[in-house]
């Protein structure tokens, strides 16, 4: 049996990239009161920190701890998770390097600095109170960000709104977790999937449910899907850009990875079988289909670049609800959850690099003096800024699934893995899912590629974007281009790893201690 101590250092050494990164962040926002430093200097020290973590985590690979007793794990999902958060830390990083002033940067690059260690918790947290300290840890940096970078009066209604709707998407999570609690009366991830798995089922399958409905509302508000979509437009339009792609990225990945932790682990190692397996499958199921579907048809109404992508994001969220679906649908069909867990985690790479690749062009080319917020605001931008024009038009042409781009292969893997959770009575369901998602695509692509003709098509105007890209986002913005068309072509080297995390996510081994699991009393 493993000791409290052993485990303690395990879990001490397997958190280092998170430890050094709070540590730098505090140390930032602490020296800063103290000493003056120009914006380069704390850009370079957040890169920097991310660069150690990124070398710590990729030596991390021999720390296996005890599943059943860990609060932290360092699995394959744990891997990939906090690996791809890293690197998304770097491209933010890169593209916000020079969008805030000198007295405030400290601030902003600690709070980024952060964000990213919360949302790595949440990738590697085994134990329902770990991964909401990791989800705070995502939230309330992410106020600070939105009050901090200028005190306008459309910053303030954003950051009040973003505020007000996560505090109470929260205590939504946090009633969803009790009841997950009081399913088995254990708070270990694993264990409570073992638990439903092989001792007792689901136990109470109505607590289940309430369990279910509860945290996918509360994880619904940070992947912006449907009913709590509504404040993205408003939140995004009123954010500086930098957050605006901040917030289509992090939280939506932070919260896919959630659900993946949670309910969705529960529901298909142990009730999937049953009235309460299709009742999960039918609410992931119409979350999806009117959140693609409600996203893309206002998105076509929108000229406000901001505002579109928000409704763009809002659709994509539908998209991916497609693999929590088919998660849940795993007894009815072998390998429902590792078909939905290894489609959200490629997309999730895919829509990393469209999105920040897209934002990071309107970030780069605006200036105070000639902000880019509309979609006029980019007409003619292949004759003045051919380079910037062509990774714009990479990105919009993955978003829309165009074949021979990530995103094409990231939404046939999505809608592949719907197929494969074609049988029994939820058969008819997920066809029908198959077609409106492709219905959705084809409708979406219409407002992107209005955006590649206004670059393509259409001749500058008076006031002509004239600003020079600075080289960190030029970077940022051609590898991500570059990238989406390399996955596109080869997906091999991210497909091997997302296959080896969403086996890790329906990892059950057997106990290895001599503590044996067994259901609260209550539920017996």
């Amino acid at each position: 049996m493993i000791s409290a101590y052993d485990l303690a250092r395990q879990t001490l050494v397997i958190l280092l990239p998170e430890i050094f990164l709070i540590l730098t962040a505090t140390a930032m926002m602490t020296i800063s009161a103290f000493v003056k430093l120009p914006r380069r200097a704390w850009c370079a020290t957040a890169a920097v920190a991310l660069g150690v973590a990124l070398l710590v985590l990729l030596d991390l690979g021999s720390q296996t701890p005890d599943i059943y007793s860990a609060v932290a794990i360092n699995d394959s999902f744990s891997f990939y998770g906090r690996f791809l958060f890293l690197l998304s830390g770097l491209a933010m990083v890169a593209l916000a390097h020079n969008q805030v002033d000198d007295s405030r940067a400290a601030e902003f690059f600690g709070a980024l600095l952060f964000i990213d260690a919360g949302a790595m918790l949440v990738a590697a947290s085994n134990e329902l109170i770990f991964l909401f300290v990791g989800l705070e840890l995502v939230s309330i940096p992410t106020y600070l960000l939105l009050y901090l970078s200028r005190r306008t009066k459309a910053t303030q209604e954003a950051a009040t709104k973003y505020f007000f709707l996560s505090i109470f998407s929260s205590g939504l999570l946090l009633f969803g977790f009790a009841y997950l609690y009081g399913l088995t009366g254990v708070t270990n991830l694993k264990a409570l999937a073992f638990l439903a798995d092989k001792v007792a089922g689901v136990p109470q399958p109505q607590i289940a449910l309430i369990a279910i409905v509860f945290v996918m509302a509360g994880l619904g508000f940070r992947v912006a899907a449907v009913p709590f979509h509504f404040y993205a437009p408003d939140v995004y339009q009123g954010s500086p850009t930098i957050l605006a792609a901040l917030l289509s990225w992090v939280p939506k990945a932070v919260g896919f990875m959630a659900l993946l932790r949670t309910i969705t682990a529960v529901v298909s190692t142990g009730g999937a079988n049953g009235a309460l397996g299709h009742r999960a499958v039918l609410l992931a199921w119409l979350v999806s289909a009117i959140t693609m579907t409600l996203g893309n048809t206002v998105a076509l109404s929108q000229d406000n670049l901001k505002r579109l992508f928000a409704y763009s994001s809002i659709a994509h969220a539908g998209y991916l609800m497609i693999g929590i679906a088919v998660a849940f649908q795993n007894r009815l069909n072998d390998g429902g959850m590792y078909y939905g867990a290894e489609a959200i985690f490629f997309y999730l790479t895919a829509y990393a690099l469209m999105t920040l690749g897209a934002f990071g062009v309107i970030v780069m080319l605006s200036t105070p003096e000639r902000p880019v917020e509309t979609v006029e605001d980019l007409a003619g931008l292949s004759q003045t800024h051919p380079a910037s024009a062509l990774a714009m038009a990479v990105c919009l042409f993955s978003l829309a699934g165009i074949p021979g781009l990530a995103g094409f292969f990231g939404k046939y893997q999505l809608i592949a893995a719907a197929f494969s959770a074609t049988s029994g009575d939820d058969t008819n369901l997920f066809w029908w899912l198959s077609i409106i998602a492709v219905l959705n695509s084809a409708a979406g692509a219409y407002y992107y590629l209005r955006i590649v003709v206004t670059m393509y098509m259409r001749t500058p105007t008076a006031d002509a974007i004239t600003a020079h890209p600075p080289w960190p986002s030029a970077l940022c913005v051609g590898l991500c281009a570059a990238l989406t068309v390399f996955l596109g072509v080869y997906p091999t080297p991210v497909n091997v790893r997302t296959k080896l995390a969403a086996e890790a996510s329906i990892d059950l081994p057997e106990p290895i201690d001599a503590v044996t699991l067994t259901v609260a009393p209550a539920n017996r």
